[in-house]
C-alpha cells in the first residue's frame, strides 16, 4: 500500500475528484446501477483515508503509540453504516428513539476519530514525537477540505514515503 505515498498530488486529487463525482452519481429510474456506481465511488474515497492511516501507522516514532485497532474499528463501522444506509434505507436514514439516536452520535465521533487519525499521526511522523492537537488540528481540517487540503498533505505524505525507501 506504499504506493498512496508515491502518488503526486494531482493524481490523487483527480481519483478522489471522480470518487466523489461517482458517489453523488444519479440515473434517473435505476436504482440498483445508481446503488453500485455511489458505493463505488464511496469506497474509493474514503480507502485514501484509511490506507494513508494504516501507513502512517507504520511509520511513528517509537514512543508514539495511536489506537489503531480503534482507528480500524470505527473504518469498518462506517463502511458498514454506509452500505446499510445505501441498500436498506436507501440512502436517507433518520433516527427514530433512543437507539437511532445513539447510533448517529457514534458515527459522528467514529467520522471525526477517522479523520482526526490520519492527521496526528502524519504530524507525529514529522515531528518525531507525539503530536499535540493543537500541532495537528491544520492537517485535520486540510484533510477535511480535501479539494483544497490534498495539494498540502499529499507532498507531506510523498517525502514521508521517499524517506522512509531510502
Amino acid at each position: 500500500m506504499n504506493f498512496i505515498l508515491q502518488l503526486k498530488h494531482w493524481q490523487v486529487f483527480l481519483i478522489l475528484l471522480v470518487a466523489s463525482f461517482t458517489s453523488n452519481f444519479t440515473w434517473v429510474d435505476e436504482d440498483k446501477f445508481n446503488l453500485v456506481i455511489n458505493s463505488i465511488g464511496g469506497i474509493i474515497y474514503f480507502l485514501w483515508y484509511f490506507i494513508v492511516g494504516l501507513e502512517l501507522t507504520e511509520r511513528l516514532p517509537p514512543r508514539v503509540e495511536l489506537s489503531k485497532t480503534i482507528f480500524i474499528i470505527n473504518a469498518f463501522v462506517l463502511l458498514v453504516s454506509f452500505a446499510v444506509i445505501n441498500v436498506v434505507y436507501n440512502g436517507f436514514f433518520t433516527s427514530n428513539g433512543l437507539l437511532g439516536s445513539i447510533w448517529v452520535l457514534y458515527l459522528m465521533y467514529a467520522i471525526i476519530q477517522f479523520l482526526f487519525y490520519p492527521s496526528k499521526a502524519l504530524k507525529s511522523v514529522e515531528q518525531g514525537t507525539e503530536a499535540t492537537l493543537g500541532e495537528y488540528i491544520k492537517y485535520f481540517f486540510l484533510i477535511l477540505f480535501w479539494p483544497f487540503g490534498i495539494w498540502w498533505i499529499q507532498p507531506k505524505l510523498n517525502n514521508i514515503g521517499r524517506n522512509s525507501s531510502q
